[in-house]
């Protein structure tokens, strides 16, 4: 398991399956056994297909460990949402019928809004936890096999979740040609319904790129994932990342996005750093 591919299944979501994947191809094939701390930042804006802006601000802290070919990790986010109550910060758009969520004042459906709703929330998010094997192909060619869980510890009647669990599962394939690294993957999760959100299965999928520059990595990638309910939109976004390791033996990355389907924020930046043990 790379650190590429470890960061990509654990990363807490603002942009569910682009920020993870934006951290893409940033190792080798072949990562150190042993524990390593993280923290980040990373801020999202955009519409997702609806009437109003939405800013979400996450600090994720992240713990991972790695014991020959497989590879842990548990992350968890504090979060700061303003804007729409029907997107949420581990999913995206959705049709929140919460009627105390996030800029509702608990009469939502007997005395509708005559214009866009909009509120401020701040808060512990979802807790992620993640497991990852790599296998052993004999060959140039790396092979991960994930699974994921997202554990709803975040508010929903805040807007920061949706009070459900859940549970994915992944495939992730790379290879490095001479300091090139071509990477991609699949998944797929099974959203779990709450009293207020009903959500159906979403599939993702990213292609990208990534170069040696001097000692880190420079990379691009695109990043798609299905709508979480009929009648909404499809993310699609474009992602481009530098990585470099530290001296404490972990990583430093930075990144930005771009949206380039309705379903998606417009922009999105981000910063982590990790510490190895």
């Amino acid at each position: 398991m790379n650190p590429y591919q470890l960061s990509r299944h654990l990363r807490p979501r603002i942009l569910p399956a682009l920020l993870l994947a934006a951290l893409a191809a940033t190792g080798t094939a072949q990562a150190d056994d042993g524990v390593a701390f993280g923290i980040g930042a990373d801020y999202s804006h955009g519409d997702y297909g609806t009437d109003i802006d939405t800013g979400i601000l996450s600090v994720p802290v992240t713990a991972r460990a790695r014991s020959g070919n497989w590879s842990f990790a548990a992350s968890v986010p504090w979060l700061r949402v303003e804007g729409d109550p029907n997107v949420l910060p581990t999913t995206g758009p959705v049709q929140n019928l919460n009627p105390i969520g996030r800029g509702r004042d608990g009469l939502f459906g007997d005395s509708p809004s005559t214009g866009p709703e909009r509120g401020s929330a701040s808060g512990i998010g979802d807790l992620t936890l993640a497991a990852a094997y790599s296998i052993p192909t004999g060959s140039e060619l790396g092979v991960d096999l994930g699974a994921k869980a997202k554990i709803a510890t975040a508010d929903e009647d805040k807007g920061l979740g949706t009070g459900a669990n859940d549970y994915g599962v992944s495939v992730d394939v790379y290879r490095d040609f001479g300091g090139t690294m071509l990477f991609g993957g699949v998944g797929h999760t099974w959203m779990g319904d709450s009293t207020y959100i009903a959500v159906d299965s979403v599939q993702s999928g990213n292609l990208g790129i990534s170069r040696q520059a001097g000692d880190g990595r420079l990379g691009v990638m695109y990043d798609h994932r299905t709508a979480s309910a009929d009648g909404l939109d499809d993310r699609r976004d474009a992602i481009g990342f530098y990585s470099l390791p530290t001296a404490s033996g972990g990583r430093f990355h930075v990144y930005a996005s771009h949206g380039l389907y309705e379903g998606s924020p417009q922009w999105g930046v981000g910063v982590s750093i990790s510490t190895g043990f």
